[in-house]
Order: structure tokens, then sequence, then C-alpha cells
């Protein structure tokens, strides 16, 4: 409903995300890509990841892009558009049909860390560069202490152009010789 909601009320496009985990939803991807089709929404493939080493990852649980991409294709044949501004999280596809458009955001098996440009804001105020960062520069007390504006930037700039976050690239190098542990 509120997806319809959303709509109604003009804010597009939306974008749906849904992390794909076998065995528990691999089997609704096309019924996924049907409704985003049918509604006119932008649909996003996630691949499975150990997101906080909390969901007690498995590699035998991830669905990798690969196949996400070729379950699609075999039904609703698609052409790479790419990733926008070529630093987008998603790789980006077309219906052929014209009818719609997906995104898979495949930070296992085709990892993006160099071409990364997001940092986040967790909810206790601390900036990560990396969304499996457990580093955090904490901003909430930077604003409660009355810094500046043009300090706090400086002070983002330096953070940023120290960053030397890769956990995707060294968690696809570890899992391709097989020294993976999500747990450590």
């Amino acid at each position: 409903e509120g997806l319809f909601a959303a709509k109604r009320h003009g804010l597009e496009p939306i974008k749906l995300n849904a992390v794909i985990e076998r065995g528990v939803n691999d089997d609704d991807i096309l019924d996924l890509v049907e409704f985003s089709r049918e509604h006119g929404f932008g649909m996003r493939f996630i691949e499975y990841m150990d997101v906080g080493n909390s969901n007690n990852w498995t590699s035998e649980k991830l669905v990798p892009k690969k196949e996400i991409i070729e379950r699609i294709h075999s039904r609703y044949p698609l052409k790479e558009v790419g990733r926008a501004q070529g630093s987008a999280p998603a790789v980006d596809y077309e219906f052929i049909d014209g009818r719609g458009d997906i995104g898979v955001i495949a930070s296992v098996t085709e990892p993006f860390c160099s071409s990364c440009t997001r940092a986040r804001i967790t909810a206790d105020g601390k900036m990560v560069t990396c969304l499996f960062s457990d580093v955090g520069h904490d901003l909430k007390a930077l604003l409660r202490n009355g810094t500046s504006d043009e300090e706090i930037l400086k002070l983002l700039g330096s953070i940023w152009r120290k960053r030397d976050d890769r956990y995707s690239d060294e968690r696809l190098e570890a899992l391709r010789t097989s020294k993976y542990d999500p747990k450590s």
C-alpha cells in the first residue's frame, strides 16, 4: 500500500530493493521482476552479504549476480547499461522490450571498492567510509561541540582522502583462496 501511495503522490522514481538469499527467497526473483514491470517500479537485487558479520552469513546462501541475471534474462531479455556515473553500487540493465529496468548490487562477486564514493552516517552519528567498517568518525560530537562547518568539511575531506577500505575486495580474495571466515 505504501508503494502505491508514494506513486500516487508523485514520489518517483521508486526503486525496490531485495536481498536474495538461497533457499529463502531466490525463487521469488521472477515474481519480483513481474511486479516491478507491471507497476513501473525499478528493481534492485542485492547479493546476500555478511553485513556486520551478524546474519550468520555463509557463501552457500549467496545467489551470485550472474545467476540472478541469467534467471531474469531467460524470461525477460536484458541489455546491460552499466553503473551510473561509473561509481554507483548497482550495475543497471534495461529490458529489451522497454518495460523497465533492474539493477544488481554484487558486492560479493564483483566488488566495487575502488570506485566507491559513498560514505555513511551511522545511527549514533559516526561517519564510516565503508558499509562494512567497524571504525567510525564521531561527527555528532563535533556538531554538539560547535565545530564550524568549514572545520567539519576539512575533516571529512581528510578522512575521505586517507580511506583505504577494501572490505569487499578482500572478502572476494579470501573466498577465492578459501581463507574467508565472516566471524573473524
